[in-house]
């Protein structure tokens, strides 16, 4: 069962969490308030990917014209918004390109997407769309200062001869790709930069061999679900209600047949469409045996918040979010976000594989050697760190839990043989970069009943999809790309 369901003890605290706490803040919203017994929409799940439905359906592109008015819309959230995935992020912003490339075009059975190369140039294209369409959405609003919006540049660093020469590899076959498929431009700006000294000079990192930089942002995730979720129940079209703690925890037929009744712990909700934006925290809701019981599971990791030494304040501070060898990071006004992937974790010995993969439970640490490897990660890899006052260096530490998939594709749209029933879920730890155009897309669907014509057909839940199987080595290799041995049962 989900970690957040149990709460006891409570769940780690992530610096996005602990800096959106005030008066102006969603948290323990509608906690009090009694439950409704029926509602026209209920979404589950106040992360990202809920706050996004919920704004495309009070707001739709043409109001006018649009089936979803007077409608009653329900989010329930079985902790605090943004208290999964969404609030415990690196606060990336930054669509994927070329690197993500080979992993789309990689067979099922050898633990990729199995998609065509023009499946995989769409999709990447889709990324970009979301960062321009998230962007417009906070300045339509007014919102770049509330949510911490920052516009530049990301860097991803290359600690050897062999991960240089696959970068590049891999943006030949992308570019190459994308003009198969009629796009000549390089929207994210692409620069490789393959002197190592050159390297080490622009990005700072001492192990650099080279780099290279693409259009990107980072944001303050927790505050833009929070400022989404009250433009959502500001609507002029729609009622729109949030309840905090209150989570779900089963499905089934209302006894007239008609939608689906929700049982939560503060009470049962039914409603003729429900939409599950649960990510992680998705199979407890599918008995065993159903395909989405094992389609989506969780991975967790742990991460941290470094207050940075002079040495790297003021003008001197980093001027672009990074990919590191080993690990990432991403600016923010409060320090910097460190995380390092299970895979990077599990593969320098740092833990077992059962400590990351299918593990749900984000009340504790990974454990002391996570702490240990994230408060020398920046000293360890910056040139010219320098020495840390007390106060600085790792501040806070917390874990997270992301929802992947056995394909490494989102699943959206209606559940198989469950009327009512809507699923958006599974973004295998990118969904900054996806949610948007999956909610506006579903959002579509809901009030139309027809597709965006220029949403990714790979997305799109379908019988075919849920027959897929795990390639051989299970889960782990999924994430590692390696059969290894757990230490516990995994």
């Amino acid at each position: 069962m989900s970690g957040f369901l149990k709460n006891h003890p409570p769940s780690t605290v992530s610096h996005w969490i602990a800096t959106n706490r005030g008066a102006t803040s969603l948290h323990n919203h509608g906690r009090e308030d009694p439950m409704p017994e029926s509602a026209d929409i209920v979404i589950v799940g106040a992360g990202i990917a809920g706050a996004l439905l919920a704004y495309h359906l009070a707001h739709p592109e043409d109001a006018k014209s649009s089936a979803f008015r007077s409608k009653r819309i329900v989010v329930l959230e079985g902790g605090e918004v943004a208290s999964s995935a969404t609030g415990r992020n690196g606060g990336h912003f930054a669509p994927a390109t070329f690197l993500s490339y080979p992993r789309l075009i990689r067979p099922l059975s050898d633990g990729g997407a199995g998609l065509s190369k023009g499946q995989a140039v769409d999709i990447l294209c889709q990324e970009w769309d979301n960062y321009v369409r998230n962007r417009a959405v906070i300045k339509k609003h007014g919102l770049e200062s509330k949510v911490d919006l920052w516009e530049g540049k990301a860097m991803t660093v290359y600690g050897s001869e062999e991960e240089l020469k696959s970068a590049t590899d891999a943006y030949d076959q992308w570019r190459a790709a994308m003009r198969d498929n009629g796009i000549e431009e390089d929207y994210s700006d692409n620069k490789f930069y393959k002197d190592r000294d050159e390297a080490v000079k622009i990005s700072r990192v001492k192990s650099a061999v080279g780099c290279s930089t693409r259009n990107a942002g980072s944001v303050h995730p927790h505050k833009l679900t929070t400022e989404l979720l009250k433009l959502a129940m500001a609507s002029d079209h729609n009622d729109v209600s949030l309840f905090t703690s209150a989570p779900v925890l089963s499905l089934s037929e209302p006894s007239d047949g008609d939608g689906v009744e929700l049982k939560t712990s503060r009470g049962n909700v039914t409603a003729p469409t429900v939409i599950l934006c649960t990510n992680a925290h998705t199979s407890h809701l599918f008995p065993k045996g159903h395909p989405l019981n094992t389609f989506i599971y969780p991975i967790r990791t742990q991460m941290g918040l470094v207050t940075p030494p002079t040495t790297f304040a003021g003008v001197k501070s980093l001027e672009t979010s990074y990919g590191f060898p080993r690990g990432y990071c991403a600016t923010s006004a409060g320090g910097i976000v460190v995380g390092v992937t299970p895979n990077d974790y599990i593969g320098q010995g740092i833990g077992s594989p059962d400590d990351f993969v299918c593990n749900s439970d984000d009340t504790a640490l990974v454990g002391k050697v996570c702490t240990d490897y994230l408060e020398q990660f920046m000293e360890s890899t910056m040139v010219g760190w320098g020495e840390q006052a007390i106060g600085e260096g790792l501040t806070r530490t917390w874990t997270g839990v992301m929802g992947y998939t056995i394909d490494r594709l989102p699943l959206i749209g209606p559940v198989p043989g469950r009327p009512g029933l809507f699923l958006s879920a599974g973004y295998n730890g990118h969904g900054m970069s996806t949610t948007h155009t999956c909610a506006r897309a579903l959002a579509r669907l809901l009030e139309t009943g027809s597709w965006d014509q220029d949403f990714p057909e790979a997305y799109m839940l379908t019988p075919q999809r849920l027959e897929r199987k795990l390639p051989g080595g299970g889960y782990v290799r999924l994430i590692t790309g390696k059969v290894v041995p757990p230490s516990a049962k995994v």
